[in-house]
């Protein structure tokens, strides 16, 4: 059964906030891409190609040692485009750091693009430096960018 960019971006979000590998990649086109070309310059993968590959990579961040940081969305404004599958939509997010036990929040504009039931691709720009400072990882990511040959 088709659903709308909008439903699909609840259900994501649900995902996210479960911190659920399979019931996030179960959401996307067997050749779905997934992308985070904020993410800081690292070893990770920034850009997932196929169902497969996003659960894994999920996976692998779900097996780390601390779980999601994100506890809940606000503030979601979701922006139809000309392109009926696609939708763009800005949210915040509280969060925790559970090293600290402290709160904090961070940001992500999304490109959430559907065809009938299934997500085809995303487009993830999350505030890097807000989820980092955030998560006390600040000084990690300064000496990634330092040495990195993609800045």
């Amino acid at each position: 059964m088709p659903q709308t960019p909008r439903q699909l971006l609840e259900r994501f979000q649900q995902a996210m906030l479960d911190f659920s590998p399979d019931a996030l990649a179960d959401l996307f086109a067997e050749d779905a891409v997934y992308e985070l070309p904020f993410l800081a310059p690292r070893r990770e993968a920034s850009r997932y190609e196929g169902r497969e590959q996003i659960r894994a990579g999920f996976a692998r961040a779900r097996a780390s040692p601390h779980p999601s940081p994100v506890v809940g969305f606000r503030d979601v404004r979701v922006h139809d485009t000309a392109d009926p599958e696609l939708i763009i939509a800005e949210h915040e997010f509280d969060a925790v750091n559970h090293a600290t036990g402290e709160s904090f929040t961070s940001g992500s504009v999304l490109f959430l693009q559907v065809r009938g039931a299934q997500i085809i691709h995303v487009r993830d720009y999350a505030d890097i430096l807000r989820l980092s400072a955030g998560l006390g990882r600040l000084p990690q990511l300064f000496e990634q960018l330092q040495n990195t040959d993609h800045v």
